[in-house]
């Protein structure tokens, strides 16, 4: 009986299986930062002439040679 609960609780410390999620939500964690912190640089501005409304506009305005 006892044997049974020790070789239980081995294989339950050696297991490595939900390492990989961990590792997974950290990443997203990281990824979602950067994503705000992307998206706060370009929307700085309120008006279409700041933030990204001014880089849609640059694009634009290269695209049609003006």
């Amino acid at each position: 009986m006892l044997n049974k609960i020790t070789s239980k609780l081995t294989t339950l410390k050696n297991d490595e299986s939900g390492a990989s999620a961990i590792e997974y939500a950290v990443m997203a964690a990281l990824l979602v930062v950067v994503i705000v912190f992307g998206v706060s640089l370009l929307g700085s501005g309120s008006s279409t002439t700041a933030g990204i409304g001014a880089a849609f506009s640059d694009i634009s305005d290269t695209l049609e040679g003006n």
